[in-house]
């Protein structure tokens, strides 16, 4: 080989490596379990670069175009999708987040505050301890390495320098209308328990003013609440993690 080639080699690798950068490692810093608010920005870049390089061999990734604005619109392009990839899983994800804020609600816990496992703001209780176990699931259950090849198959349907931004856009939107209706429906039984309870304690007030309601409702509603989300959470946690693997198995295929 010659000598002389070798720089323009090295370039062309590293061009590679920035381009694989751009999608990989940004759904990395973005993606449930691997983007975690917890884990130093050092960690995950880190991480993202080791994946990176890693998959490097077997992406299909095209010759990197030599003038620099072209090449910056496909790096903006691949960190989109990155984007697109990583917000998506957040997104159901958070509708944990929403559902423990319901149960909360009805439930009289609206007021205990603990430190959110994904998002920056304080979350409930119920909220923290929901997300803390779907992301100890996800890698109890090998989820992640699904999210891992759905980057890699995205370059299947998504191939470097095509930028659907209307589909993506439609894609996200339907996401957060899923996670409210996720959240809604994973909380229906705390609902109709707190109605009934609500209906029953007003009836007694009606029988018995003299009664103090709010005393007897607090602790009745906390020990409703608690016991539903104890009997639910299985489910609820199976749920998640049925939504969120068919999510990124419909970007592999």
């Amino acid at each position: 080989m010659d000598p002389t080639l070798a720089p323009d080699i090295v370039s062309g690798w590293i061009h590679l490596a920035a381009l694989a950068f751009a999608r990989v490692g940004t759904a990395v810093l973005l993606l449930p379990g691997f983007g975690e608010t917890q884990i130093p920005p050092r960690i995950r870049i880190a991480l993202g670069l080791v994946l990176t390089l890693s998959l490097l061999p077997i992406l299909p990734l095209p010759a990197p175009p030599t003038q620099v604005t072209a090449l910056a619109l496909l790096l903006g392009a691949e960190a989109a999708i990155g984007i697109f990839i990583g917000t998506g899983a957040r997104i159901l994800v958070a509708s944990l987040h929403l559902l423990g804020a319901l149960v909360g609600m009805v439930s009289g816990l609206s007021n205990a505050f603990a430190p959110s496992q994904a998002n920056t703001e304080g979350a409930t209780a119920l909220a923290a301890l929901l997300t803390v176990a779907a992301i100890a699931l996800i890698f109890a259950t090998d989820l992640h390495h699904m999210m891992i090849s759905a980057i890699l198959n995205s370059y299947m349907i998504l191939p470097p320098g095509r930028l659907p931004v209307g589909d993506m856009t439609d894609q996200i939107a339907r996401l957060g209308a899923g996670a409210f209706q996720i959240a809604t429906s994973m909380a229906t039984p705390f609902l109709v328990i707190a109605v009934l309870l609500n209906l029953a304690l007003g009836l007694a007030n009606r029988i018995m003013p003299t009664m103090q309601v709010f005393f007897v409702a607090a602790p009745g509603l906390i020990l409703a609440g608690l016991t539903v989300f104890v009997i639910t959470l299985p489910a609820v946690l199976d749920h998640m993690m049925m939504v969120l693997s068919d999510w990124l198995l419909g970007l592999s295929r």
